[in-house]
């Protein structure tokens, strides 16, 4: 057994700008209380201040250290003495960051020495970081020992084309075991209900969805679309489903901490992105037993099986969008076949606890070749 500094167990400190809602962010959380605890001794550091969320809430239930930063800047000497009193208190082996965190731990890091650093890369490596910084990216990944691990093989290709170094690939994964699976379709008679859950912002491409479900629902008028999430382009696509005239059959949601439940009371899921690393919603939709129509970009095809889980369709085409929705939306037998295999792949593929092995691995094999 490797040895961690305070016990035999290996201690593991995830690092993350916040854990507000989205996808790498849930993920953190499930990989933090998936991880087998005989083995490893796991804490969460977030950059700024509690912000009280259900995430937070979560791993205050599960017992799992939570430390709060409240710093601004990557390179300042405020930074570097704050991380610095972490590592000394916490004794990290690892490091794991997520999103931007990268950069405000690579200085802290080397003066503390003692622990190896992974780092998550959890879109497509241009979309990952901002121009300004994949220098920085570049430099940690070939020269600080910082050990990239990429989402899916597609962000695995991009991150070997951007920055000359391989990385491998661990899926994100959802606990399936929460997702009641139920594939009977919508208890709404009357309705096929379409659910997006998901952040307001340019990748996941809301207008798209919004004006494919026009041309749909001009078509099949029983359907309705549930939109999760929140974000800064909320108020355009609520401004587009007004002029549309379609107020009355999308409905905003907000943030929500009850996926599994939303699931269960939708027929089809649909993610129409313009980039996606791996796409984590496709998982817990699968989970709950639902058909998807999703864009044919980034990692998602290597989510959803065309043909079999649900339809993958060009980026950016309303047209096809549409057409994928009205082909479940007509065929109840299609949508329960497909949700079936896609429950079972969510299951066989995804599920948090595989996962969680496969980068307890990448921590022990990695942390043995550094000590």
């Amino acid at each position: 057994m490797l040895k961690g500094a305070h016990t035999s167990k290996i201690r593991l400190l995830q690092i993350i700008p916040s854990l507000d809602i989205g996808g790498a962010q849930r993920f953190v959380v499930d990989l933090a209380k998936s991880i087998n605890r005989d083995k490893f001794e796991v804490g969460v550091c977030l950059l700024g201040r509690r912000q009280g969320s259900f995430l937070e809430d979560e791993l205050v239930r599960e017992s799992i250290p939570l430390f709060f930063l409240n710093i601004k800047w990557a390179f300042h000497p405020s930074t570097i003495r704050r991380f610095s009193l972490l590592f000394t208190t916490f004794k990290p082996d690892i490091l794991h960051t997520h999103l931007r965190a990268i950069r405000y731990v690579l200085i802290p890091a080397r003066l503390y020495k003692k622990a190896l650093h992974i780092h998550t890369i959890h879109s497509l490596a241009k979309q990952d970081t901002s121009f300004s910084y994949r220098g920085l990216n570049k430099i940690a990944f070939k020269y600080l020992g910082v050990i990239p691990v990429s989402v899916s093989r597609k962000v695995s290709h991009t991150v070997k084309e951007l920055y000359g170094v391989e990385s491998p690939t661990i899926y994100n994964g959802v606990p399936t075991s929460k997702y009641p699976g139920e594939r009977e379709g919508s208890t709404f008679k009357g309705e096929i209900r379409i659910l997006n859950v998901g952040k307001f912002k340019r990748a996941k491409n809301h207008l798209l969805l919004v004006e494919a479900f026009a041309k749909a629902w001009a078509e099949e008028r029983r359907l309705r679309l549930m939109l999760a999430g929140d974000g800064s382009a909320r108020k355009k696509v609520e401004a587009r489903v007004k002029q549309l005239g379609l107020e009355d059959r999308v409905d905003f949601l907000g943030w929500r901490s009850d996926i599994p439940n939303l699931l269960s009371r939708c027929d089809i899921f649909v993610l129409s992105s313009e980039w996606e690393g791996f796409g984590i919603a496709l998982v817990e939709a699968m989970a709950g037993g639902k058909p998807i129509v999703a864009t044919r970009v980034g990692g998602v095809p290597e989510v959803v099986e065309d043909g079999e889980t649900g339809f993958l369709v060009p980026p950016r085409d309303a047209e096809a969008l549409a057409g994928a929705i009205l082909k479940l939306a007509r065929d109840e037998n299609l949508r329960r076949e497909m949700g079936e295999k896609g429950w079972k792949r969510a299951r066989e593929k995804f599920d948090i606890s595989l996962i969680a092995q496969q980068y307890e691995r990448l921590y022990e094999e990695r942390l043995g070749k550094k000590v």
